[in-house]
């Protein structure tokens, strides 16, 4: 019993790892492993190991895509309002995305998809584009083909 009480908790912390790659693989680049365990213990109360965070920065291919999993479905929702945009170009265009806001009532009437867009561009807004750009662009080569296998469909 108390093994399986461990365990749930060391699969919590797995999940914690994929919410927060994007900010330890960011750290990584100025920090060590050491350095970002203590950071996230003293100043968020997060206890990860270092062996944890080492095992995520050495496959990060493995935890962007597992990242991508939370988001995709955002990711989606907006292609489905915005079928003309690539993926590739929309998810690390600041600019546009920017721009982008609630569908007003004429795009209500037309398209019936206003609260899955809505809820799709909150979590894009805290999930990806809360990540600062040049981390996105470092992490481009570890969903690019993920990405690119998903373009047509």
């Amino acid at each position: 019993m108390s093994h399986s009480k461990k365990f749930e908790v060391d699969g919590n912390k797995r999940g914690l790892v994929v919410e927060l790659f994007p900010a330890i693989f960011a750290a990584s680049e100025r920090m060590s492993t050491r350095a970002i365990c203590r950071f996230l213990k003293d100043e968020h109360g997060i206890n990860l190991s270092v062996v944890t965070i080492s095992k995520a920065l050495k496959d990060p291919k493995k935890y962007w895509n597992l990242f991508f999993d939370i988001i995709e479905p955002s990711v989606l929702s907006y292609e489905k309002m915005e079928p003309k945009e690539k993926r590739e170009d929309f998810l690390y265009n600041d600019e546009d995305f920017k721009k982008v806001e609630f569908p007003g009532r004429e795009m209500v009437r037309k398209v019936l998809l206003k609260f899955e867009f809505a809820r799709a561009i909150d979590l894009l807004r805290e999930k990806w584009f809360s990540i600062d750009y040049e981390t996105r662009v470092r992490a481009r080569p570890y969903i690019a083909e993920r990405l690119l296998g998903k373009v047509g469909k």
